[in-house]
């Protein structure tokens, strides 16, 4: 591959200095454009999932003495300060809503930071330990809640929209769904089945409900190994589609197991105390498992797999404190002694670059021209300007990214006319995609308004 000086040797002896300086500059010019062009087209959001030990939730071994909620939101602080979510998921929270805002005010929403918000408070399991969500509504906003009725807890099912700068115009944006659960603890068969049970609910939810195809399962699992049947529930494929993956590929025996020393999540304490568990780190039990869709970025998210990791562990502290010898440099050392001061469980984090071109992927070249009434009324009238006659392939996708209408279209002359009928769906905003016989792609955003 040429280099700019290689070009410049060839030009040469028709280049002089003076017109070379400028030709520079114009080609560093078109660079840096194209750069911030690139960056000011995607986002990139910060996910947390945490396990925050019974917090504000006292018990006769968790009490306000050794695990004060005062003391843990200072520990807290610290850690958000230093990873500043866009989503923050957590478990073992009380079930008392005076916590839930408690974390947001005193631990969020502090020093002139006033954009985190909380989804809506859920216990239908009647649990004395439940989920939350927090989430940064500068970039974010929650289109919906739900929950999965399980056993034991219950597993909690929000869907986010990213604000994308041209919403309020086109009213399209790009979904999320996180599924956010505490599986059922314990090393017994019956607690194993337990936590089947409670992933296999959640899997009928995705077959039974419309959701975005980008999709999150994160929490505290409790998993020792991929050989249990909630974990193969999880990655189950049906129908050709498999509901999530593990985004590291680390599957295996987790429990005690020296290989995967640098994805255990618990315990940061390795003596325990009557609170926090002991053992040091040695078990996988929380996680974020990702979709196809998100995994691949298929609909506008991708998780960047290379940021995956559980905050402050280094590799170093197998079985051990994560403040013991050797110096624990993952994160700073102040942000290392929050982490095992406010839980016995490490969070896990990725980030997800948001594309907010939405799938306005490539240019077909032989498309010389698209046009059709946008708004839209019951019909889409496409008329398409040819180069050359071809056969493309048509398809629709909703708001959500989910493909609603797809056929194949041939033109035998230079001008194509095609009708689709909208009768059916609802108003709001789809893209139209068209693929030629080379694989290349051609996106438009459209509004239907009947």
């Amino acid at each position: 591959m040429f280099g700019i000086e290689q070009y410049f040797k060839i030009f040469d002896v028709v280049l002089s200095n003076k017109f070379r300086l400028r030709f520079m500059k114009q080609l560093l010019s078109i660079i840096f454009s194209m750069l911030i062009g690139f960056l000011y087209a995607q986002d990139t959001l910060q996910l947390m999932q945490y396990n925050l030990l019974n917090y504000g939730n006292y018990t006769d071994y968790c009490t306000s003495e050794n695990n004060n909620v005062s003391i843990k939101n200072a520990h807290l602080k610290e850690i958000i300060d230093y990873v500043k979510p866009d989503i923050f998921t957590v478990n073992e929270m009380s079930r008392n809503e005076t916590f839930h805002d408690l974390l947001l005010n005193e631990v969020l929403n502090t020093d002139g930071v006033t954009y985190y918000q909380r989804a809506a408070s859920t216990n239908a399991a009647e649990s004395y330990l439940v989920n939350m969500l927090y989430y940064n509504s500068e970039k974010l906003s929650l289109y919906s809640q739900d929950i999965v009725y399980a056993m034991v807890r219950d597993i909690n099912v929000y869907t986010l929209y990213f604000n994308s700068e041209d919403l309020a115009k086109t009213r399209d944006t790009i979904f999320l769904t996180c599924f956010v659960a505490h599986l059922k603890a314990g090393s017994q068969y019956w607690n194993a089945d337990k936590r089947a049970q409670m992933v296999s609910s959640a899997m009928t939810y995705i077959r039974t409900h419309d959701l975005p195809d980008n999709m999150l399962f994160m929490g505290d699992l409790n998993l020792y190994s991929d050989q249990e049947q909630a974990y193969k529930n999880l990655i189950y494929t049906y129908y050709s589609n498999r509901y999530f993956y593990d985004p590291i590929d680390a599957e295996g025996n987790w429990n005690n197991n020296y290989n995967f020393k640098d994805v255990h999540t618990q315990s940061t304490h390795a003596g325990g105390s009557s609170c926090a568990a002991g053992g040091g780190l040695d078990d996988r039990f929380d996680f974020i498992m990702s979709s196809e869709s998100i995994l691949k970025g298929q609909k506008g998210m991708k998780l960047l797999k290379s940021t995956y990791t559980a905050l402050g562990n280094d590799g170093q502290h197998f079985n051990k404190n994560i403040n013991d010898s050797p110096t624990n440099t993952s994160a700073p050392i102040d942000v290392i002694n929050a982490l095992y001061g406010a839980s016995d469980h490490l969070p896990v984090m990725v980030k997800i670059a948001v594309d907010a071109a939405f799938n306005s992927l490539g240019e077909i070249s032989n498309i010389a021209s698209i046009q059709f009434p946008n708004p839209c009324k019951n019909t889409l009238q496409l008329r398409i300007q040819l180069r050359t006659p071809q056969k493309l392939y048509l398809e629709i996708y909703n708001i959500y990214g989910q493909l609603v209408i797809s056929r194949d279209i041939k033109a035998l002359e230079n001008t194509l006319e095609e009708r689709i009928s909208m009768l059916h769906f609802p108003d709001g905003a789809y893209v139209l995609r068209l693929t030629d016989e080379e694989g290349h792609t051609i996106s438009r955003k459209f509004i239907l308004n009947k």
